[in-house]
């Protein structure tokens, strides 16, 4: 197979089954906020983020190492085992300091669902070889299952919790069986069992290896969902609620717009990272299809921002509604921003990675600290402004992963920028003449106005840009030879 078949094989199957997934998941969200007060929401967002910046920084390099390294059994046994210590020590970290952070946020319960969500950090480091593993074959598809799965398990467990008045519980025991479901299938489908601790100079590499993926990870995931920790010490837990049902729902538009092609950049690049020409075409035609996805999908859901949150949570939920069609411009920012990561990983500048990163997430927090408290609106628009500055940095990170000027890659962004701001204001237009529509007949003529409106202007100003890129994915799809 070849490699971009490979790749376009995975994205397809990534994102049929995150498409599958996220719909899944939206539905039991959806019964579970109807049922669940906001002020829930707001503690279980502050816990959420905190337990998960402990599970993701504990357990970042591990998966990154296997990629890179495939098949190489020394790598995956210091990988599981440097990342398993240190998943035992940041659970320790966070039992402890618990209490004084229910102090922190004046939310006594806090202090007990820290600690039981505190499993998830070790419980996670039995999912990253075997997911790694899986990767590097570029077995998608059963990855995508796993993941699928793991939701629905969760799902199901939290609703009767939910609908007999234990929020709390219901929003915690989710997110736990659906890791251990995760961690058990993938362990299955790699064929994987812990191994033997290894001599310590492996770990000691390990280590090495990870460090500054750690870094860089906690910064990453402070930029994406984590400022929400900096958000609850600004604003009411109320407000903090709605805010996070905004934000989550913008992290599910990354997740299904670029999550998919995102999983197949880290092996694409480390096939690629020995030829420079290939590289640089590899990164062009992925981001080429990237970039008009990833802004289609914000210009419709952006337009239909009203329809969708009230038909998904119910009116009670009117808050988060421009708020999320707002921070919907923000997602391109960050789909662009992730080719940095795997494409300087690759490469072995793992240090770059983590001085990007801390450059990305040092603006997304004074955004967030000085803008919370004045209202959602106003932090919502700090947000999406900030997005410019994620742009420059992407740009100066693709010249030095790429080494050679980027400005053809940087034009990919101008026609689907274009197109976006059109598509948007003709379905804001549409539904100002037509007052008086419900909500479903208003997801229709927005979603509608929006994908005719972004179609027709990418394709009146770059019809070959688009056949094009139709044209390879579809010949990479159906196993024809191309390029890359």
């Amino acid at each position: 197979m070849s490699l971009a078949r490979g790749a376009a094989r995975g994205v397809a199957w990534n994102f049929a089954t995150v498409l599958a997934e996220r719909s899944f998941g939206f539905v039991i969200l959806g019964l579970l906020l109807r049922v669940i007060p906001a002020s829930v929401v707001g503690l279980i967002a502050i816990a959420s983020a905190l337990s998960d910046l402990a599970r993701l920084v504990a357990n970042s390099g591990a998966a990154e190492q296997v990629q890179a390294n495939p098949g190489d059994r020394d790598v995956e046994a210091g990988a599981f085992w440097s990342q398993f210590f240190a998943s035992l020590l940041f659970m320790a970290a966070l039992f402890a300091a618990a209490p004084a952070i229910a102090r922190l946020y004046a939310q006594p319960e806090l202090a007990w669902v820290l600690r039981i969500m505190g499993l998830n950090v070790v419980m996670t480091s039995f999912i990253l070889v075997p997911s790694a593993r899986l990767t590097s074959q570029f077995r998608f598809k059963v990855l995508g299952l796993m993941s699928l799965g793991s939701t629905i398990s969760g799902g199901l467990v939290a609703l009767p919790f939910a609908y007999t008045g234990h929020g709390v519980a219901a929003m915690m025991y989710q997110r736990m069986v659906g890791v251990a479901f995760y961690a058990i299938g993938a362990a299955i489908a790699a064929r994987w069992v812990p191994p033997r601790l290894p001599a310590f100079p492996v770990l000691r590499e390990s280590f090495r290896f990870s460090l500054p993926l750690m870094e860089a990870t906690f910064v990453d995931y402070i930029s994406i969902t984590g400022y929400v920790m900096l958000v609850g010490l600004r604003m009411p837990v109320v407000a903090l609620g709605e805010f996070r049902i905004a934000q989550r729902l913008a992290e599910v538009l990354q997740e299904v717009a670029f999550m998919p092609a995102r999983k197949v950049f880290m092996p694409v690049f480390v096939a690629v990272r020995r030829d420079d020409g290939r590289r640089f075409e590899a990164t062009r035609q992925m981001l080429d299809v990237l970039s008009l996805v990833v802004f289609f999908v914000c210009a419709v859901s952006g337009a239909a921002a009203r329809p969708i949150v009230l038909l998904m949570f119910g009116h009670k939920w009117q808050a988060a509604v421009p708020v999320f069609a707002i921070i919907t411009l923000m997602v391109p920012a960050g789909a662009l921003y992730s080719v940095i990561n795997p494409l300087l990983t690759s490469a072995g500048r793992t240090r770059m990675v983590s001085l990007y990163a801390w450059a990305n997430v040092a603006t997304i927090a004074a955004a967030a600290w000085f803008a919370a408290p004045y209202g959602l609106l106003a932090l919502a628009w700090a947000l999406a402004a900030r997005g410019v500055t994620a742009v420059g940095l992407f740009v100066m990170a693709l010249r030095q992963g790429l080494g050679r000027p980027v400005a053809p890659i940087l034009r990919l962004i101008v026609v689907p920028c274009i197109a976006m701001a059109a598509a948007r204001l003709a379905a804001w237009l549409a539904l100002g003449t037509m007052p008086g529509l419900g909500l479903m007949a208003q997801l229709v003529v927005a979603g509608g106005v929006a994908t005719a409106i972004f179609s027709g202007v990418a394709l009146a100003l770059a019809p070959q840009r688009i056949m094009g890129a139709i044209a390879r994915l579809r010949s990479a799809l159906l196993g024809a030879k191309s390029a890359t």
